[in-house]
């Protein structure tokens, strides 16, 4: 990446315990990265805070792709392209209120209608009472 964007190609120091290794996951995507997985930080001109992420290969490609799209030339660019490739890939990405409402909506109404299937079943039972029952 040209300009102060540094791309540095960690080996296992940060997740090393003993001789087992902590797998590392993907700040994008969140998968496990078993090998080769790129930090990369902001450049020093960024505004604080500055940031540091751990990709994956497709995930740094993505990012690779969306910096070469871009037209922005300012110290935040890296930090931009993050953004719009998180929004893409980030499996919490998609989460919103709509569907948890509709998921809401679809457990309340489940319950409705085994109520409504107990209500009725109870009143069957009630009846064939009192039709067995001699007057």
């Amino acid at each position: 990446m040209p300009g102060n964007d540094v791309t540095v190609a960690t080996r296992r120091e940060t997740g090393q315990r003993g001789r087992w290794y902590k797998p590392i996951r993907c700040s994008i995507c969140t998968s496990f990265i078993w090998f080769h997985p790129i930090a990369l930080k902001e450049p020093l001109e960024a505004p604080e805070p500055r940031y540091e992420w751990v990709l994956c290969k497709p995930c740094h490609k993505a990012l690779l792709v969306e910096m070469a799209r871009s037209s922005i030339r300012s110290p935040m660019r890296l930090r931009i392209a993050m953004g719009l490739v998180a929004a893409e890939r980030s499996p919490r990405a998609y989460t919103s209120t709509r569907v948890s409402e509709h998921q809401q909506f679809q457990r309340e109404f489940s319950w409705f209608v085994w109520a409504m299937v107990l209500f009725a079943l109870f009143h069957v039972v009630i009846l064939a009472i009192l039709w067995s029952v001699p007057r």
